[in-house]
């Protein structure tokens, strides 16, 4: 069993998440843009150079956890390929207080956990006074406008600008819709990957990490969590046999 994997980068600094971008670098080589779209949307951009590859990753906003609690008011565990922010309108007064946060004002590295979602976005969705319907539309397209934002403002370390995209909500056809349109402008395309790849990705790269602790390689990058360097990073917990 290994576990702590965050607390050696911690230890150096470091914000111990992202951790997943070692695993993109070493078995998805073929993108060099990574968006997951889960609990909490995270990019991750790889720069090739000279032969070697320099991962810079961060936390862009929370994703799924609030689209989440928005249906949950309407009896529903998710919103089914974003029917519901599809008959939703767009509220300019909302969008730009979420945009104005301090989050989206920080440079890299940065992490987010789900209390800035629950304690500050949700509050603000449910005292807006809009519906169901506006408070995700209007989420919706903030989740856009932020990926698009840091993808324009960091696409200048990107040769190859293609873009992989999993996690739940890579199943959201209206919010794939509306990526595929504004990163098109910029030139970005967006490629989902077989079902088993999108569910599945995270799950890989955890076991993967576990297996680099064993072999004691790296398996957490500071050029991605701002470590003082890269660690080897988990509490490695080996049984015997009776």
């Amino acid at each position: 069993v290994i576990s702590d994997l965050r607390a050696m980068d911690v230890a150096f600094g470091g914000q111990g998440a992202p951790i997943v971008p070692i695993g993109e670098k070493l078995l998805f080589e073929d993108y060099s843009l990574f968006l997951n779209l889960g609990g909490i949307a995270n990019l991750s951009f790889h720069k090739k150079t000279d032969g070697n590859i320099t991962v810079t990753a961060f936390d862009v906003c929370p994703c799924n956890r609030i689209l989440n609690m928005l249906a949950e008011q309407q009896g529903l565990e998710f919103d089914i390929d974003g029917k519901i922010a599809a008959s939703g309108g767009v509220s300019e007064a909302l969008l730009q207080q979420l945009n104005g946060l301090s989050h989206y004002q920080q440079d890299p590295p940065k992490s987010l956990d789900n209390n800035f979602g629950i304690d500050t976005i949700y509050p603000l969705l449910k005292s807006s006074g809009l519906s169901d319907e506006d408070c995700m539309r209007t989420y919706l397209e903030h989740i856009i406008q932020q990926i698009t934002i840091s993808i324009k403002n960091n696409i200048k370390a990107v040769k190859n600008v293609k873009l992989l995209i999993t996690g739940g909500g890579a199943f959201n056809t209206f919010l794939i819709e509306g990526l595929r349109k504004t990163l098109g402008e910029i030139d970005v395309s967006v490629d989902i990957p077989a079902e088993v790849v999108v569910q599945y990705k995270e799950a890989l790269i955890m076991a993967l990490i576990g297996v680099l602790r064993w072999r004691e390689e790296t398996n957490v990058l500071a050029s991605v969590t701002g470590a003082a360097k890269d660690s080897i990073g988990g509490a490695f917990w080996l049984g015997t046999q009776v």
